[in-house]
């Protein structure tokens, strides 16, 4: 299965044999653009999540990969696909799942059933987590320093 997928600002292509590859480009003024591409090995995939969003309809995906040879450290990258590429986009994701055994793929989004572990976790009120008295004192000193340079 081949598939291209354009989002905003990233498109993602996959010939169905070696790579996924996520493009990104920014506009330089009205003359063309630059930007970068990741290629990642299908094989690499350890999840891939979706969540809808309530007001356009558009979908993000998240794939998360650990590179061959990487013990610590995971890649991540996703893409916006507009309400018009949901549907493709969700059986992409599927097939790609079932075909490369990616360990989490995260539906509940889709299903409405509830959220997955993964997705518990990935929403917890991280602004709200205890801190070392060493980073409390540099947020401390940002924060000095950004009020006297407002002033």
């Amino acid at each position: 299965m081949s598939l291209r997928l354009q989002g905003d600002g990233v498109r993602l292509d996959f010939d169905g044999r070696r790579w996924l590859v996520f493009s990104w480009s920014r506009r330089e003024g009205s003359a063309g653009g630059v930007g970068g591409r990741l290629f990642m090995e299908p094989e690499s995939c350890r999840s891939v999540a979706g969540r809808l969003s309530g007001h356009d309809g558009s979908l993000r995906l998240t794939f998360r990969f650990r590179p061959t040879g990487v013990s610590v450290g995971d890649v991540v990258a996703e893409i916006v696909v507009g309400a018009h590429q949901v549907d493709p986009a969700w059986q992409f994701a599927q097939w790609f799942a079932h075909t490369y055994r990616v360990e989490d793929i995260s539906a509940s989004w889709w299903d409405d059933a509830e959220p997955s572990a993964v997705e518990r976790e990935e929403s917890r009120d991280w602004l709200s987590a205890p801190v070392s008295p060493a980073t409390r004192d540099l947020f401390r000193s940002v924060m000095a320093r950004l009020t006297v340079a407002d002033s």
